[in-house]
């Protein structure tokens, strides 16, 4: 069965998708919803569909908890450093 679109779900918000500093070259990245595939530019304001925006945020986060978690390994207590090795 299918659901029809509620005007929220239809609603397009405006993103901005920084460049990561360890991309070299690449002047956008791909974001895949439901089978869509869109190019976003870096660095660039783009209107997005709402659940492409979620999507986007939500990479965000997980990267930002992914470097946490990485920084908190390497800086871990007890830990020899890269120069003892």
């Amino acid at each position: 069965m299918m659901m029809a679109k509620t005007k929220s779900e239809n609603e397009n918000v405006l993103v901005i998708i920084p460049k990561p500093h360890n991309v070299v070259g690449d002047t956008e990245t791909t974001v895949s919803v439901n089978g869509k595939i869109y190019q976003i530019m870096y660095d660039v304001p783009v209107e997005v569909p709402k659940n492409v925006a979620e999507v986007i945020e939500q990479s965000r986060e997980l990267q930002a908890k992914i470097a946490e978690i990485t920084e908190e390994c390497i800086m871990k207590p007890g830990k020899r450093a890269i120069a003892e090795l």
